[in-house]
């Protein structure tokens, strides 16, 4: 009886020894090629491929070397990370993420500031929806078991099919010789995506509908619950500059084109709107390691819509131009500059002649 309990256990811990083994072996693809970068860098030549931000962001933000770094929505994915590291000196990451909103920045920013390593800059663009949506909302769900420090939930991202194929994909990359896209990552720069034609087109039936409304503009009471609302989104970005006073926080408000100032008017809250960016303005310019860039009143761009693609998103060659504008200290907004700068921008939008794209 004494020995069949023995033998019954050694079958025992030998089933669990194989099951062991079984489960390190089939984790093993993925600890090694790690394509979404949860675990390290790199290895055995495979390159750093960027073209999930979802997915792969968190993991990035971790793992992956840099020391400056392109943070925002879809509107900084047309910046190279060559551009900074050659002519500013930097070494550079993007982490855009398209869609982003403040919680999801906040979830960037803290994986960032996980590492050890210093980070000297970060660049990010500030866009109304980031101001006015709730704190908490996501434009696509993120999958939280890639963004924690838990280890017993990873099993969704060792055990994936899908992942296991990306992985298989970075091995071969590296037999191919396949390099890195870290300068190139999520950019869109067909010039057959912009255009008037097709900028109109995406905003008209929009606009049909708000000329067939009353304009609803904000009460003073709504306009302060909208700043209650701006004050959270902010309460996401703003801890990480004040608690990183040695990394320097490059802000910047991008080009809408004139349909997004049209649409803004048709509703009502052109001035309301203004406002809300003169709000997380002040709060910005009141860290001394921020240098905020306002980029709204560019009438030189805004104004012509072959420069879109819709009523915000713009060629890459103002993304060049933004990066110039950084490059030089061109384009800032200061404390005492910022009162003139929304007035300006308000009269500008509240007069212009709209008719003029729609004849």
């Amino acid at each position: 009886m004494l020995q069949m309990q023995t033998d019954h256990k050694k079958e025992f811990f030998r089933f669990l020894a194989i099951l062991a083994i079984g489960v390190l072996g089939a984790a093993l693809p993925v600890l090694i090629t790690d394509p979404f970068y949860q675990y390290h860098c790199p290895w055995f030549g495979m390159p750093v491929i960027l073209d999930n931000a979802v997915y792969q962001t968190a993991g990035a933000a971790r793992t992956l070397n840099y020391e400056d770094v392109i943070v925002g929505t879809s509107m900084t994915e047309n910046f190279h990370t060559s551009w900074f590291d050659e002519e500013m000196g930097w070494h550079t990451i993007k982490l855009s993420y398209s869609g982003s909103r403040s919680d999801d920045l906040k979830m960037i920013l803290s994986q960032i500031f996980t590492r050890k390593t210093p980070v000297n800059h970060i660049i990010m663009d500030i866009n109304d929806y980031q101001l006015t949506c709730p704190s908490w909302t996501a434009y696509v769900e993120r999958p939280e078991y890639l963004c924690d420090s838990k280890i017993w939930n990873d099993y969704a991202y060792i055990y994936n099919r899908d992942v296991i194929a990306r992985g298989w994909e970075r091995a071969l990359d590296a037999i191919e010789g396949v390099e890195d896209n870290i300068d190139t990552a999520y950019t869109w720069e067909d010039s057959a995506l912009f255009g008037t034609s097709i900028t109109l087109e995406q905003c008209r039936e929009t606009r049909r509908i708000l000329l067939e409304e009353e304009p609803n503009a904000w009460t003073e009471e709504e306009l302060q619950q909208m700043v209650a609302v701006c004050q959270e989104n902010l309460d996401n970005i703003l801890p990480f500059i004040r608690d990183n006073p040695d990394t320097e926080f490059i802000i910047y408000f991008p080009p809408y084109s004139m349909l997004y100032w049209e649409r803004k008017k048709l509703e009502g809250n052109l001035w309301g709107t203004l406002q809300i960016y003169k709000y997380a303005i002040e709060q910005f310019l009141s860290c001394r390691n921020v240098k905020v860039h306002y980029f709204q009143n560019e009438k030189e761009i805004i104004t012509e819509l072959e420069y879109y693609r819709d009523e915000a998103h713009h060629r890459p060659e103002i993304n060049r131009y933004i990066f110039e504008c950084v490059k030089n200290g061109e384009k800032r907004v200061l404390p005492e500059t910022l009162e003139q700068e929304i007035q300006e921008m308000f009269q500008f939008a509240d007069s212009y002649d709209y008719e003029v794209y729609w004849r």
